[in-house]
């Protein structure tokens, strides 16, 4: 049960950031019917639903790629996808130990590192039009690195 208060956690500042970007009500309806979607449901589409609409909302709303709420986003984000994986393979009446959640936590704690890491690189690359086919292809390498060493950590 843990689990899945844990999703209504991590979604409650995705929520409230893509109310604040989008001056509107629509965002918060529709982070919490894929919240109660993901809650009720942990190993269906939910949890990648709710991703990829407020990835979407943010890659599609103005202001600097890097902004403090595309910042904010990604450990809540991650942290929906991993309690979410947990909540799908634990039944709910399940007590966990919290030894057991040691190395998801530190996969957690790594990928972060990983993606800020990210961040900080690509803020370094120009932004705009004239951007370089050379930062795109080295930046996706490094994503494509980074997947490989996070499947054997």
């Amino acid at each position: 049960m843990l689990t899945r208060l844990a999703i209504v956690l991590a979604a409650l500042p995705v929520a409230v950031i893509l109310h604040l970007e989008a001056d509107s009500i629509a965002p918060v309806v529709i982070v919490a019917a894929l919240t109660v979607v993901t809650v009720l449901m942990p190993g269906s589409a939910g949890a990648a639903l709710l991703i990829g609409y407020a990835a979407l909302a943010m890659a599609f709303g103005e202001g600097h790629p890097l902004r403090l709420g595309v910042l904010l986003l990604i450990p809540a984000l991650h942290l929906i996808h991993v309690t979410s994986a947990i909540a799908a393979v634990v039944p709910v009446k399940t007590k966990i130990e919290p030894a057991a959640l040691k190395a998801p936590a530190r996969r957690f704690a790594i990928v972060q590192l990983i993606s800020f890491g990210f961040a900080a690189f690509a803020a370094f690359i120009p932004s705009g039009a004239a951007i370089g086919l050379v930062e795109l292809l080295g930046l996706g390498a490094l994503t494509v690195l980074t997947g490989v060493v996070a499947l054997r950590i």
